[in-house]
């Protein structure tokens, strides 16, 4: 395992506890009765990765195996589950969103076109949509490869990385805001870059152990296309289409 991702690595994903409950705590933990029971579904679902996240390292590295394979196809129930109620997470804030400005519009604090409304919608929501998708193409990837160590193991690491945008970004959003900031640009990209150091930092990690770059690199280009998507897709109309067609 030392030769396929980082020393000490499980030690380092216990860390993912305590941020995503400072992330998460202003806008769900300290309003668990007033929650809908949608959000109360997808937080359910979610811990239960972040828990199968964490437990599976400590198994490899504890030489568990039996342990580590009958658990991880507790995750063909409990993965499916995550996308469905990230699916309806997001569909809901899309309409949330559109809804607010509607009303908006009506009282006359906003003027913009249906057309513009719609792309702005699409936008709002395209952080989300990036992030389960590449959560969705590392866990597959993982499975398709589970029985090659090298590609399973990077493959479900950065699947676990996804894991740090929501969280993150959610705390670095709250530090601006108690210091009379806005989002701009560093908050809104702070954690791509984060995502790609690591990455990086990775590929020089197994090069130096003799390791095959090949997961690695898939892992990094993917990153990439998606950062990519994310900063150009809403300039494109035909993205708005697509989010109208789905969604």
């Amino acid at each position: 395992m030392n030769k396929i991702l980082f020393p000490k690595i499980t030690l380092f994903l216990l860390l993912i506890i305590p941020l995503t409950y400072f992330g998460f705590n202003p806008t769900y933990y300290s309003k668990l009765s007033s929650t809908d029971f949608l959000y109360h579904a997808h937080a359910g679902t979610m811990m239960l990765w972040v828990v199968l996240a964490i437990v599976q390292p400590f198994l490899i590295h504890s030489k568990k195996t039996n342990f580590h394979r009958i658990i991880g196809k507790a995750s063909y129930f409990i993965m499916p589950l995550l996308f469905i109620t990230s699916y309806l997470i997001i569909r809901h804030t899309y309409y949330k969103f559109i809804a607010s400005q509607t009303a908006e519009i009506e009282k006359g604090l906003l003027i913009i076109s249906p057309e513009e409304l719609s792309i702005t919608a699409a936008a709002y929501i395209m952080i989300g949509v990036v992030y389960i998708i590449w959560l969705l193409i590392f866990y597959l990837l993982a499975v398709i490869n589970r029985k090659k160590i090298i590609y399973h193991s990077t493959f479900m690491f950065a699947a676990i990385l996804t894991l740090l945008g929501p969280t993150i970004d959610r705390i670095l959003y709250q530090i601006t805001m108690f210091f009379g900031g806005s989002f701009n640009v560093f908050v809104e990209n702070a954690v791509f870059v984060f995502i790609l150091s690591i990455l990086t930092a990775l590929i020089f990690y197994q090069k130096s152990k003799g390791t095959n770059l090949k997961s690695a690199l898939i892992a990094l280009s993917i990153y990439v296309a998606g950062i990519a998507g994310y900063h150009l897709l809403p300039k494109v109309k035909l993205w708005s289409t697509f989010i109208q067609a789905v969604l």
